[in-house]
């Protein structure tokens, strides 16, 4: 039965009791200002014209079209300065193309080309969505019927068994299993095999992983890519992590790899390399093939992705490599704190590879060692005043949840203090 998001359910637990909100992952800092100023230009400028306009004017510029005298100028508020520059002809708050801007999946058609070695064709395989979570229900849609068989890899996001359910097809799943002598999660490639029948229509991958910050390697998803083309399987992939990476390890798409461009999808959206959940400004890379019937879905449900915030995707996709290469930067300090203040209190972690979650095994914490993957991070809600994600939402079969919590770190680093202060509480009881 299809229930509402744990996730969610736990972000309005944590505002109720004022509680550190490490469960949901959303950020608390700026969204990247290029990006944002892209969105209020379209908005606010209205045209192309009205872009450029507000890309250039200078404020002296403006007090004299104003014709305010320079220090009554400088007591006006910024509404009232800024209602003057709206333009007067608008097209970017209104309806544009339910699949996307032609200048936005010309941007992602380049951004896939620098970052993932193939260059999709912006006219015939790239949709603009309303962020990952629609993409992977359109995907899902547009290649699956009723009764149909997916394989999923546990822990995953909830909205993958969710979207399948609500779907009405017949989620099959594999674990990636708990490594910590060797701090890795790894692919039992003879239950991925005998997972697949011929019933069996989708496989999902998440890499970068959530929650366990596994890196697929290469060798990983060539074997995967072999069992799909092998069983005539599609491969939806969710590559929303793919820089914010914590070693040497690097993020490959599974359809840069020869003859999978024709059985995948990519799914990816600006939602956590630009700092903005709220936005739903995502993408779906699709085969040609599928291109038609992907988009007619999209624009059953959703319509389009908000205009304006397309325009500011345009802005951050264009940045230079530097900006993505530094995204990682600012999680590494915040990684380090929260993994020792867990650590501390008797939590057992492996070190992510990437993504922005510790995947914590809380059986060695002694206030809530006995107690289900839901009371424990109800009790730390209540009683530490930090969230945290149950551990068990993240699977569907066996008992491999009942251990553990899972804890975002990309909050401010003022939000992580506080949160490992609040910690501490646990060692104290």
């Amino acid at each position: 039965m299809v229930r509402e998001s744990t996730i969610r359910l736990i972000t309005r637990l944590a505002d109720q009791h004022k509680a550190v909100n490490l469960g949901q992952g959303f950020t608390d800092e700026a969204a990247v200002y290029e990006m944002v100023w892209g969105a209020i230009a379209a908005s606010l400028g209205g045209t192309e014209e009205g872009i450029n306009n507000l890309d250039n004017i200078t404020l002296d510029e403006i007090r004299r079209r104003t014709q305010v005298d320079p220090n009554n100028f400088l007591k006006m508020k910024l509404k009232d300065v800024l209602r003057g520059l709206q333009g007067k002809t608008d097209i970017y708050n209104q309806y544009s193309y339910p699949f996307g801007l032609p200048e936005l999946r010309g941007a992602v058609a380049d951004y896939t080309e620098r970052f993932l070695n193939f260059r999709p064709d912006p006219e015939k395989e790239i949709t603009i969505v309303v962020g990952a979570t629609e993409g992977l229900f359109t995907s899902l849609r547009t290649i699956c019927n009723p009764g149909d068989e997916i394989i999923i890899m546990q822990p995953f996001h909830e909205m993958y068994r969710l979207q399948s359910i609500s779907l009405d097809l017949r989620p099959k799943y594999i674990t990636l299993r708990a490594n910590p002598d060797n701090g890795t999660w790894d692919l039992d490639r003879n239950e991925l095999e005998e997972a697949v029948t011929d019933k069996t229509k989708a496989l999902v991958l998440n890499t970068p992983h959530n929650p366990t910050g596994k890196v697929f390697t290469m060798e990983e998803m060539e074997f995967i890519a072999s069992v799909c083309k092998k069983h005539g399987v599609f491969i939806i992939t969710d590559e929303i992590y793919e820089h914010i990476l914590f070693t040497e390890k690097r993020h490959f798409s599974i359809a840069a790899i020869d003859n999978m461009r024709e059985r995948t999808f990519v799914i990816n959206a600006i939602s956590k390399t630009a700092n903005a959940t709220g936005w739903r400004v995502g993408w779906v890379i699709s085969p040609q093939e599928y291109t038609t019937r992907l988009r007619g879905i999209h624009d059953t449900i959703v319509l389009q992705s908000p205009t304006p915030l397309q325009k500011g995707a345009i802005k951050l996709l264009t940045l230079n490599d530097d900006f993505f290469r530094n995204v990682r930067r600012g999680y590494i300090e915040k990684l380090n704190i929260l993994i020792k203040a867990l650590q501390k209190t008797g939590f057992r972690v492996i070190r992510p590879e990437a993504a922005y979650y510790l995947f914590a095994d809380y059986s060695n914490v002694p206030a809530i060692t006995n107690l289900s993957p839901m009371d424990a991070a109800m009790y730390l809600i209540k009683e530490t005043g930090v969230a945290s994600i149950p551990g068990d939402n993240f699977y569907a079969v066996g008992d491999y949840g009942n251990r553990y919590l899972r804890f975002a770190f990309c909050r401010s680093l003022n939000t992580i203090e506080e949160g490992t202060r609040r910690l501490q509480k646990l060692s104290q009881g």
